[in-house]
C-alpha cells in the first residue's frame, strides 16, 4: 500500500455527488492511502464552490486530511511549470499548475479525474482516478 497521495479537488467533489459512495475515488484513496493531503489551493476551489450550508460537511472532510500550504519553493516550482507550458504553447488554469507545484515539491503522487491537464507536467506523477495506482 502506498503511504501518502494528493487529492485534487475533482476527486473530492465526485464523492460529494456521488449517489453511491463505496465506487468513488476518494472512497478508494481512503483505502489505498494512509495518508490524504490537499493543497491549500484544493481547498479554496472547493469553498469557493460551495454553497454556505454545505461548508459543515466540507470542513468535515478537510478535518480528515492533511492541508499542505503553500510555500516560497512552490512559487518557484509554479514558476517553472508556466514557463514550460507557455513554451510549450499548453498552459492550464492557474490553480492547477499551484496544485501540481506543491505535489511535486512534496514529492507525492496527485490523485485526479483531469488527467488531461496535468499530464502535461513534467515530474509530476499522477494516480489514475479509477484505481488509485500511480502512473507513470
Amino acid at each position: 500500500m502506498a503511504n501518502r497521495v494528493m487529492l485534487d479537488s475533482a476527486i473530492l467533489i465526485e464523492h460529494f455527488r456521488a449517489r453511491n459512495k463505496e465506487n468513488t475515488c476518494y472512497t478508494r484513496a481512503v483505502r489505498d492511502y494512509d495518508t490524504r493531503l490537499i493543497s491549500v489551493v484544493t481547498k479554496l476551489e472547493i469553498l469557493r464552490g460551495s454553497r454556505a450550508e454545505i461548508t459543515e460537511y466540507w470542513n468535515a472532510v478537510f478535518a480528515t486530511m492533511e492541508i499542505v500550504p503553500f510555500t516560497d519553493d512552490m512559487v518557484a516550482k509554479a514558476h517553472d511549470i508556466i514557463l514550460e507550458l507557455k513554451r510549450k504553447n499548453q498552459l492550464i488554469e492557474m490553480e492547477d499548475i499551484m496544485i501540481a507545484a506543491t505535489a511535486i515539491s512534496r514529492g507525492l503522487p496527485l490523485a485526479t479525474l483531469n488527467r488531461k491537464h496535468f499530464e502535461r507536467i513534467e515530474g509530476l506523477v499522477l494516480v489514475d482516478g479509477e484505481t488509485t495506482e500511480p502512473q507513470s
